[in-house]
């Protein structure tokens, strides 16, 4: 009984948190997910999904009158520029990890769903030595070739940083290789505008939200930001964090205002800030990984 009355207090907090500080977006705007991984490789990590699920997840979305739509009408319909529609959804991945490749020509493309991916401008073909892996095997980035290729059949791409790193414990200097010259390197490579921005981690302060719109992007993503949800902020833009415990029906209480929206939002929100922990793990034991430098 003591425990059953810990966890009720528990999941009142949080309601009343959610109820006080986040609340609903605003009817009619836009959602977005954020995918990571697409494997069936085990990640002890919860920012994976097989490849069936995803794909199930993504036909049952589409069966419930969702429509996939793409990085420009996204941004036109948070300017308030086109149609009210509840269910458009904006699909995004972050780290642009190798086996999206396959996913998006073989299943996505031909399911004609938009995909928008954030690189990791300096690892692009490498492995992931940015991320925690505790002597696991580590995942490949996307090459330039598999980009150039996804490039031309359609899909999107913005920058998620040089290295992943924390944007907000940077200088000025490094901020600057960060945001500014991944998107140089980028626009290098696809001959495109990179139009958007995802901050590592989700994690942003103004400082970062300035440097980010002097270099010349149009939007940038977190994961939850501080905000309200009310608020529409295009350099702190919401999304729907998808992790391998998530199924169609949760992804739908994520995005529609059912009456455990509240929960989904709270339980993504910890999940975000537990992963906040991989810089400050980082910093402290810089033997875990190595980092090829900015602008390799």
């Amino acid at each position: 009984m003591a425990f059953a009355g810990i966890i009720v207090a528990i999941l009142l907090v949080l309601y009343l948190t959610w109820r006080i500080r986040f609340r609903y977006p605003p009817i009619g705007t836009p959602q977005a997910l954020c995918y990571h991984k697409l494997s069936d490789r085990f990640c002890f990590e919860g920012t994976w999904m097989t490849r069936k699920r995803f794909l199930d997840q993504i036909d049952q979305l589409k069966n419930a009158g969702y429509r996939f739509v793409d990085e420009d009408e996204f941004l036109l319909a948070i300017s308030g520029r086109a149609p009210t529609n509840d269910k458009r959804l904006l699909l995004t991945f972050d780290d642009a990890y190798e086996e999206l490749f396959n996913v998006y020509l073989e299943h996505l493309r031909p399911r004609e769903v938009p995909i928008l991916v954030f690189i990791v401008s300096s690892y692009v073909g490498r492995e992931n030595t940015w991320d925690l892996t505790g002597g696991r095997r580590r995942f490949k980035h996307l090459s330039w070739d598999q980009i150039k290729a996804m490039a031309k059949a359609g899909a999107r791409f913005g920058s998620h940083g040089a290295t992943h790193a924390d944007l907000t414990t940077l200088d000025a200097r490094s901020l600057d290789v960060e945001i500014a010259r991944s998107k140089t390197d980028i626009e290098s490579a696809l001959g495109v505008t990179a139009r958007s921005f995802s901050y590592p981690f989700g994690r942003y302060d103004q400082r970062v939200k300035t440097a980010v719109e002097s270099a010349g992007y149009e939007a940038a993503f977190s994961l939850y930001p501080k905000h309200c949800n009310e608020i529409v902020d295009r350099f702190a833009l919401r999304r729907n964090g998808v992790y391998i415990i998530d199924t169609p029906r949760t992804i739908r209480w994520k995005l529609e205002r059912s009456p455990v929206y509240w929960f989904e939002e709270m339980k993504c929100r910890t999940i975000n800030g537990i992963a906040v922990l991989t810089p400050v793990i980082k910093r402290v034991s810089p033997g875990r990984g190595s980092s090829p430098g900015p602008g390799t």
